[in-house]
């Protein structure tokens, strides 16, 4: 019997990686299959913040439209709205504080900004995720984020499988590197997966969500998903 596989994706911690390192943004459904290579894939979830559209609704319609696509798809999608508040931020290119060792002073220019920041998100994917590993709906997790808070689900898991609870899911990680080290902060995890270049290049979604989409392409694409 083949290991069945539940993913859980940090929407925005994903996107700031691939958007960083591969200029761009991938369909979750792929990358679960990716993922899940072998394995029988059972549940794809995704999270991800989506703005108020009384503050920015053009970036509301936008997000919109990608998760109502992800959802078609079969995914689930979690959305919270986000919370905002003004902040000072460096309107000069500077370079990094660990440039040049020696004390050095620099002058730059500073403006307001009303900054955009998720809330809930990370609590709801891991409630999600040990839910799933705790109640046999898996046999293996696999979250989809470089943030080390989430490192939590793979210890609460395996500290309540522990002992005459043995048996329950392993719990994996997916993410895309950006510097060398990464997996050495990732090392509570039973398996590690980074998300390569090729892997990328097989999910890459190539929708433009600022206006809506061609009904006859989304037709075609979730065709070729057998969705």
């Amino acid at each position: 019997m083949t290991e069945r596989v539940c993913v859980f994706i940090d929407g925005q911690n994903l996107f700031k990686g691939l958007n960083k390192r591969f200029k761009g943004r991938i369909h979750p459904l792929l990358l679960a299959r990716e993922l899940a290579g072998e394995r029988t894939l059972v549940d794809t979830r995704y999270y991800s913040g989506i703005h108020d559209k009384a503050v920015n609704e053009s970036m509301f319609e936008l997000v919109s439209r990608r998760h109502a696509l992800i959802a078609q798809t079969g995914v689930g999608v979690t959305e919270r709205t986000l919370r905002y508040s003004w902040e000072w931020k460096v309107d000069d290119d500077l370079p990094p504080p660990w440039y040049d060792e020696a004390p050095k002073k620099q002058t730059a220019k500073v403006k307001k900004w009303r900054r955009a920041r998720e809330k809930g998100i990370d609590v709801a994917l891991a409630l999600d995720a040990v839910s799933a590993a705790l109640t046999d709906q898996c046999d293996v997790v696999i979250i989809v984020s470089r943030d080390r808070d989430l490192m939590e689900i793979a210890k609460e898991i395996h500290e309540r499988c522990d002992g005459e609870n043995g048996g329950c899911a392993q719990v994996e990680v997916a993410y895309v590197s950006e510097r060398r080290g990464d997996e050495t902060n990732l090392a509570s995890y039973d398996e590690q997966h980074e998300i390569t270049e090729a892997m990328f290049t097989r999910s890459r979604d190539n929708f433009d969500y600022r206006e809506p989409l061609d009904e006859a392409e989304v037709a075609a694409f979730l065709t070729s998903l057998g969705a």
